[in-house]
């Protein structure tokens, strides 16, 4: 190796590590890029009402107060092949037409039982339509992990310390908590 590649090597790798904070920290609406995901306002609704299904809110903020739907958009148009991305807009047509099947209404017309109720059946498996499965599941992943890495989450929920963390060196050691010991 020559010196000028190592050099170019060691300095893209200190820039790179000089970055990790930034994109490693929770995430808020506000910090999210605009993107152009190419979904219509219908989708973006119904996206909406799926993050009431997946994480709704309690005594703490669901997926829709957090706004998670903009983090599954750009995740999609950011982060997926353009197969991927037919695939994940196609499943909305899908989820209204199982829905249209079952109730006579799309999915965003539903009740907020009915929603659920269809969800979990295509969840379950019971629908045999393998493709409208992917979808929800896929929607439900990257809720969950939109969700577990948001700001507030992260802040709030599980008191997360960024890196290095705190270091509490100073407790007491009653006995050997050794297995190992020579006899």
């Amino acid at each position: 190796m020559n010196r000028r590649d190592l050099i170019k090597i060691l300095g893209l790798s200190a820039v790179g590590l000089a970055t990790v904070p930034l994109w490693l920290d929770g995430w808020n609406s506000e910090s999210l890029p605009d993107v152009d995901s190419g979904a219509t306002p219908k989708q973006k609704l119904v996206l909406k009402d799926l993050m009431d299904i997946i994480i709704p809110a309690t005594d703490t903020p669901g997926a829709r107060e957090l706004e998670v739907d903009k983090f599954i958009l750009t995740m999609v148009a950011d982060c997926f092949e353009k197969e991927t991305q037919d695939q994940f807009f196609a499943g909305f047509d899908q989820l209204d037409a199982s829905a249209t099947l079952r109730y006579d209404q799309e999915f965003s017309d539903l009740e907020v039982a009915q929603k659920f109720e269809l969800s979990e059946e295509i969840l379950s498996g019971t629908t045999q339509d393998e493709q409208l499965y992917k979808f929800v599941s896929m929607v439900k992943g990257l809720a969950i992990a939109g969700y577990m890495n948001s700001q507030y989450v992260l802040e709030n929920i599980t008191k997360y310390e960024f890196v290095p963390s705190r270091f509490n060196g100073s407790f007491k050691v009653d006995q050997n908590t050794s297995t190992n010991s020579i006899a």
